[in-house]
């Protein structure tokens, strides 16, 4: 008997919900190490293109959604301009860099991220774009593992052929099928 009791008194179980930030980190360190390369997609365009990281970082910082996201925007053609005439596309980085420390309260110095612009290109941008995926809420997103309701089951229709078929044993007269107007008669 103390066993039923035991269980009537705990209380039922209740889905998991695990909300998103909904808004913006402030303050502290890089939650993103310098050195950390992943995901693989940004270690590629850090490397390899680094003007679309740029810029695909930029446009998370005006939208986080990311639906108005464009491949070639302003911020990727200008460090790519600077990089392919210049050499100095790490100076827009840098720019940007100090802009995403601003933004978020990091702490830091305009020194450090011109030596980290200079020195480590590639991984600064790859920081960069983390960063400001890690610190920037998007909108209706939450982890939520509840059951969901089924629609419910309505009456199926029954085949066309079928009420053909069944119409053609009675005689030949046919009666309206699935979808078909019958005007209504009244009383005579």
């Amino acid at each position: 008997m103390e066993q039923q009791q035991q269980y009537q008194n705990q209380s039922p179980m209740q889905p998991m919900h695990q909300p998103m930030p909904s808004q913006q980190v402030q303050g502290g360190e890089w939650q993103n190490n310098l050195c950390n390369c992943s995901p693989c997609e940004s270690c590629v365009l850090g490397t390899f293109v680094p003007c679309l990281l740029v810029g695909k970082t930029a446009d998370r910082m005006r939208d986080p959604t990311m639906q108005t996201s464009d491949l070639l925007n302003s911020d990727c053609l200008i460090h790519g301009a600077l990089t392919w005439f210049t050499g100095c596309g790490w100076i827009y980085a840098m720019m940007k860099r100090t802009e995403i420390r601003d933004r978020f309260q990091i702490p830091g110095s305009a020194v450090g991220d011109c030596c980290t612009s200079y020195w480590c290109p590639c991984c600064a941008v790859i920081q960069q774009d983390n960063e400001v995926k890690s610190r920037l809420p998007v909108a209706g997103a939450a982890i939520d593992n509840q059951y969901q309701a089924q629609p419910p089951m309505g009456m199926p229709s029954p085949p066309a052929q079928a009420a053909q078929h069944h119409s053609s044993k009675e005689g030949g007269a046919t009666t309206p099928g699935v979808g078909q107007y019958q005007p209504q008669q009244g009383y005579q």
